[in-house]
């Protein structure tokens, strides 16, 4: 109620801060973002993103998302080399907890998929947003926010000046500084609650290698190797806007990934087409590996708690960041960009409380899926609900029967990619249908099994 709109401050220039940006420059008068790191003039990679090396998914949802918030973003990483493909089986190869959907099935409702790298995604987000005229951009560190204790709300920032803070006045301060965020110590030390969290022990560790691999043998675009309960290490391969290919080995429960580009060939081996992995040997490895580890995801539940200071609102990963492996973070952000919007939109009601619904509306069931498949495949460590486990004995059958049913293989795929529904919750008809399906193939294999005695019989017989 009563919120001034004359200037906004990001802290943060990640893709959750520049979205944030975007759409805050359309409601106040000023916005300045600040980020310590120097920003680079073209698709770099970043020191203050870390996992910024390693393969990262754009879902068909974040695309129409992101080109939402930046009109004409796809054309321009299409023209900039960018790879767009629909979303065929030649040009995917897509395993998940061990299954591989390929149904050599056009699909009946394809969607278009783009494959930038992060740096690259990043700076067209970025130029886009510093093209914007009330929008600044500075090189600095925030110290903290300002906090006003007899009105109970954030007036601004403290920056880091020299051996001194340099205030800064704002009407709404936007922390958009990823998992690392100190939010929760800052609303302690002002006197309020700590948002409860829910958490998910991953274990995760990360090894990436950019690979040249020679012209004309791989016609996939994306090669993706779920880990799975029997092989808890997975491999992302993604091709890139500057033709070379982005791979990225995982552990999963704590397992160390590949060490060198022998070891990562080893494992394509193991879990990728004979094709993919006899190219990706024959490739060049360029530069040097980067390693990152994700212990955990975490989910903080800003929603739940009762009272909150005005002038403040988290965003991005400083509310949730989930599962790398699932390639979900930067759409599930473009979401909440949309609902940042929606919320400003909206003159009345309480800005940290609206958006913090909203986002857990459509946190709450990607969250809720991806717990499951980190208990039940990924062997995430911790408490699990008894309930956890039919549920993913359930996707592990539909996802054997979508390895060849293509009514099942489309319907995961789109959910997958966050278009049709954000929950991947099959109807009774889609379990039916899995069931039967799993039902024809054992009895298939069951008579399979029955005849094999009797050819080899006659084949001993003929022999004698």
């Amino acid at each position: 109620m009563g919120r001034t709109r004359e200037h906004a401050i990001v802290i943060g220039a990640s893709i959750g801060g520049l979205c944030a940006a975007r759409v805050l420059s359309d409601f106040y008068d000023r916005v300045t973002v600040y980020e310590r790191d120097e920003l680079p003039d073209g698709p770099a990679n970043r020191s203050a993103v870390p996992q910024g090396r390693h393969v990262h998914l754009l879902m068909a949802r974040g695309a129409q998302e992101f080109d939402a918030h930046f009109p004409g973003l796809l054309d321009d990483m299409v023209a900039a080399g960018v790879p767009i493909l629909e979303n065929r089986p030649d040009c995917i190869h897509f395993g998940a907890a061990g299954h591989v959907l390929g149904t050599h099935h056009r699909l009946q409702d394809e969607f278009t998929a783009y494959v930038p790298s992060r740096p690259h995604l990043e700076w067209q987000i970025r130029r886009r947003v510093q093209a914007i005229e009330n929008i600044e951009f500075v090189r600095a560190a925030v110290a903290e926010p300002r906090f006003d204790r007899g009105a109970r709300r954030i007036t601004g920032v403290l920056l880091h000046a020299d051996d001194e803070s340099s205030p800064v006045a704002g009407d709404l301060v936007v922390d958009a500084t990823g998992r690392g965020t100190r939010l929760p110590v800052w609303l302690d030390k002002w006197g309020f609650e700590r948002p409860p969290e829910d958490t998910v022990d991953v274990g995760i560790a990360y090894a990436t290698q950019r690979v040249r691999v020679p012209d004309g043998l791989l016609a996939e675009k994306i090669v993706v190797a779920g880990a799975s309960t029997e092989q808890p290490i997975g491999l992302g391969m993604l091709f890139y806007e500057d033709g070379n290919w982005g791979v990225t080995t995982f552990g999963v429960d704590k397992v160390e990934p590949p060490q060198n580009f022998a070891q990562i060939c080893d494992v394509a081996d193991e879990i990728l087409p004979g094709h993919v992995a006899a190219a990706l040997r024959r490739g060049e490895p360029l530069g040097e590996m980067a390693f990152h580890k994700y212990p955990t995801s975490r989910w903080r539940r800003y929603d739940k708690l009762k009272s909150f200071p005005a002038g403040i609102i988290p965003f991005g990963d400083a509310v949730v960041s989930f599962n790398p492996t699932y390639g979900q973070g930067m759409t599930m952000t473009s979401l909440q960009a949309r609902h940042l919007r929606r919320v400003l939109e909206s003159p009345d009601g309480e800005l940290w409380r609206d958006l913090s619904r909203a986002t857990a509306k459509t946190t709450f069931p990607v969250w809720q899926m991806n717990a499951i498949g980190d208990f039940t495949l990924h062997r995430a460590s911790g408490p699990m609900p008894k309930w956890y486990g039919p549920v993913g004995n359930l996707f592990d059958q539909l996802l054997g029967a979508a390895e060849t049913d293509p009514v099942l293989a489309e319907w995961f795929l789109r959910r997958f990619s966050l278009l049709d529904s954000l929950y991947m919750v099959p109807s009774a008809r889609l379990v039916g249908r899995t069931i039967r399906h799993n039902m024809r193939l054992w009895l298939a294999e069951r008579r399979a099994n029955r005849s094999a005695p009797d050819r080899d019989l006659v084949a001993g017989g003929s022999a004698g």
